[in-house]
């Protein structure tokens, strides 16, 4: 083999990659500002979605059996907004979830679910089946204080086919009672 045949055709293939990355760099540097903005303001639709009530809300702590959890508080006292995310059956399911000062659940909205499974654990998330779906954890906080899966013994009926997933949603929702229990002193 000589220079030729291997050496020109790698000096080549280095540029153009090296070129590439660059372009892929200064593309991310430019657009990160608008992709987090878009995110902030996607957040702050949500918010207002699980908790319409709401006029405007305060970045807060909560710290819940040692870890500190960011929450949102409605400025007119409307309630609160928490987060939550566990591990459905392909990633993450993270879930927003509106809660009434007077600890009504308002809202559940399930904002991240990419990797699950579409036409199944993906349900949580669409306008049809999935408004009905979250619509189960809307009303008083149970006595118990959480919520749980049919198939556990509690009475969240499940996505057929997607129960891990639905324990996902379910145990996001829980989370956020716990949340909202310790910012307003009532039981963990």
């Amino acid at each position: 083999m000589n220079f030729k045949s291997l050496g020109i055709p790698t000096i080549k293939l280095f540029v153009i990659a090296t070129v590439i990355t660059v372009l892929l760099f200064l593309t991310n540097g430019a657009t990160a500002d608008k992709i987090s903005q878009n995110q902030k303001e996607a957040d702050s639709l949500s918010r207002k979605e699980v908790l319409p009530e709401a006029d405007d809300f305060d970045e807060c702590t909560v710290n819940v059996d040692g870890v500190d959890y960011t929450y949102y508080a409605a400025k007119n006292g409307a309630g609160y907004v928490f987060s939550g995310s566990n591990k459905g059956y392909g990633g993450a399911v993270v879930a927003m979830v509106g809660i009434s000062a007077d600890g009504e659940i308002v809202g559940v909205k399930v904002t991240e679910a990419g990797d699950e499974t579409p036409g199944l654990g993906a349900k949580w998330t669409d306008n049809g089946d999935g408004v009905a779906k979250r619509a189960q954890f809307e009303g008083a906080i149970p006595e118990s204080g959480s919520f749980a899966v049919a198939k556990d013994g509690g009475t969240i009926q499940a996505v057929a086919g997607a129960t891990l997933t639905s324990r996902a949603v379910t145990n996001d929702v829980n989370d956020a009672i716990k949340q909202y229990n310790a910012v307003v002193g009532g039981a963990n």
